[in-house]
């Protein structure tokens, strides 16, 4: 099963390569809010993502970290996702959730199983270390819930985080709030990827802060 997965995502990722290729690079680019420069008879585009810069590139499509982290085949496919879904509309003054994004609906109960469940079981009664590792991701803080940040995925991908804190009367929970432009800048399915992964390193690094805290 794992074979076939990674033989359908490398399927997916020679498409995006693909795509970008015939492209304006000038023109995706300014649309994706990166930046580009020629090198060695190529380009390397320049893409924030959450608290690093990711360098991609062509011809070759080689991704490097400013972090020197891994670059998995998945972040590598909605990095070029991105760049290719580009609109260049501009971010509203509005938020709405994942099930108002037109098509999302049905896609709904995956979408909490992958994303919010995971950060109601780190963070359900915690809200402190919730916000803390939501800042230390480069988020900005928000006064929605008991607390709430708001970091981008993208230049042009903000993503809203809100939890709702435990207690002896009501359970914990938590809310992602999208800029309504996002459907112009990703496709459907990585808004779930792109929303897994930013939750995902809001968990990793609260493990990393209080294993740290812990050795002191």
């Amino acid at each position: 099963m794992e074979l076939r997965k990674q033989k359908i995502y490398k399927k997916v990722f020679d498409m995006a390569c693909a795509d970008l290729v015939r492209l304006d690079i000038r023109e995706k680019t300014g649309d994706a809010g990166v930046c580009f420069s020629g090198k060695d008879h190529g380009v390397a585009i320049e893409v924030p993502f959450f608290d690093e810069i990711i360098t991609v590139e062509m011809p070759g499509f080689s991704f490097r970290s400013s972090k020197s982290a891994t670059v998995s085949l998945v972040m590598k496919i909605v990095i070029l996702h991105y760049l290719v879904r580009a609109s260049g509309i501009p971010l509203a003054d509005d938020r709405i959730s994942y099930e108002d994004i037109p098509g999302t609906r049905s896609y709904l109960p995956v979408f909490e199983a992958r994303v919010t469940k995971p950060l109601v079981s780190a963070f359900g009664y915690n809200k402190d270390a919730f916000l803390e590792s939501g800042l230390a991701m480069g988020g900005k803080r928000e006064e929605f819930g008991n607390a709430s940040f708001t970091f981008y995925a993208f230049p042009r991908v903000p993503i809203t985080f809100i939890l709702w804190e435990g207690d002896e009367e009501f359970r914990p929970s938590v809310k992602t709030l999208f800029n309504p432009s996002i459907s112009g800048y990703l496709f459907l399915e990585d808004i779930s990827v792109i929303s897994r992964l930013a939750a995902a390193r809001v968990i990793k690094a609260a493990r990393m802060k209080y294993a740290y805290e812990m050795t002191e």
